[in-house]
């Protein structure tokens, strides 16, 4: 979980004596006892630590906001066409990847009051996602999107409103959680609801966003912690290096720019630097983005470099393809 400073300082002193007494602790750092006991509560309201004996959760916790729903994608001509039907959308399919990584994540997204909606529940459940936080429409059927070569020609959906109800309703697990992964439909929203909370409690940002032709990188991006961007084809990455290098320096502490087949970027406190993408590590450049996305996350949390969190992701994402 995101820790104010004041309780980092109270966690690594209870790590060190978990016996110690709430008085020696407001002793220690000159505050009132009640202080100390709202901190502990703070500590154990996110997780951090379990309960009373102080036994400590040191997992890094990660929010999933995204779409989820079931699929029938066809491909090829008439005579000889290929129909596949499965359950996807950003929160499912990243959220399947963290909990094979082992992290601890929790989704929100929305499902219906029908068959499908209790099919995707037992299915994230078995692979190990927290669901708790899935919200259940009454009144709506679990979304349904078909696709026809990659292309998506119809949908039944779910609003936005509906998404920003559920958002609101678990205000308090979206902005305490450590990592927040974001679809690209909430992007613009999530900047929005976070305005005028304090940048000190917030978790990290962190999203993807596919380019198909050449085009400005939306300013409320810049916003974000960590952003993953694919590109259609090498014919138009120059274009987005010197806006991903201006994110970059302007406050976006890690920008992964890609075209999933040759060339991928990443950029760090205004610096570029250039990882050459081997046949074997090929992905996607739109289908991919969310495995590469949260294998960028899961090795940053982990406490690697983003060079080193770069080759696991696109190992995830070359892996999903």
């Amino acid at each position: 979980m995101r820790l104010t400073s004041r309780e980092k300082e109270i966690f690594e002193v209870l790590k060190k004596e978990p016996l110690i007494s709430q008085e020696e602790l407001a002793r220690r750092f000159n505050i009132t006892r009640s202080s100390i006991a709202v901190h502990i509560s703070n500590l154990m309201k996110k997780g951090v630590i379990l309960g009373k004996g102080y036994v400590f959760n040191e997992q890094v916790s990660v929010v999933v906001i995204g779409e989820s729903y079931y699929y029938i994608k066809t491909s090829g001509p008439d005579n000889d066409c290929s129909i596949n039907m499965g359950l996807g959308g950003f929160a499912v399919d990243t959220g399947r990847i963290f909990a094979n990584f082992g992290l601890n994540v929790k989704l929100i997204t929305i499902v219906g009051n029908d068959e499908e909606g209790t099919n995707i529940f037992n299915e994230l459940q078995g692979k190990g996602v927290d669901i708790v936080n899935i919200f259940r429409h009454a009144k709506k059927r679990s979304c349904r999107k078909v696709f026809l070569d990659d292309k998506r020609i119809l949908e039944e959906n779910f609003s936005l409103q509906d998404y920003e109800k559920a958002i609101d309703a678990r205000e308090w697990v979206v902005f305490n959680c450590e990592w927040l992964v974001v679809d690209t439909r909430f992007q613009e929203l999530l900047c929005h609801k976070a305005i005028g909370k304090d940048e000190e409690k917030l978790p990290f940002f962190c999203t993807c966003r596919y380019l198909y032709s050449i085009e400005e990188i939306p300013s409320f991006l810049s916003r974000y912690d960590l952003l993953v961007l694919g590109v259609a084809d090498s014919n138009i990455m120059d274009h987005y290096l010197s806006q991903a290098l201006a994110l970059s320096s302007n406050g976006v502490q890690s920008v992964i720019l890609s075209d999933g087949n040759t060339r991928l970027f990443y950029f760090q406190k205004g610096n570029a630097h250039e990882f050459p993408l081997l046949p074997n590590q090929c992905f996607d450049s739109q289908e991919g983005l969310p495995a590469l996305l949260a294998g960028i996350v899961y090795g940053l949390s982990s406490g690697y470099s983003l060079r080193q969190a770069v080759r696991i992701a696109v190992g995830t994402a070359a892996s999903n393809d």
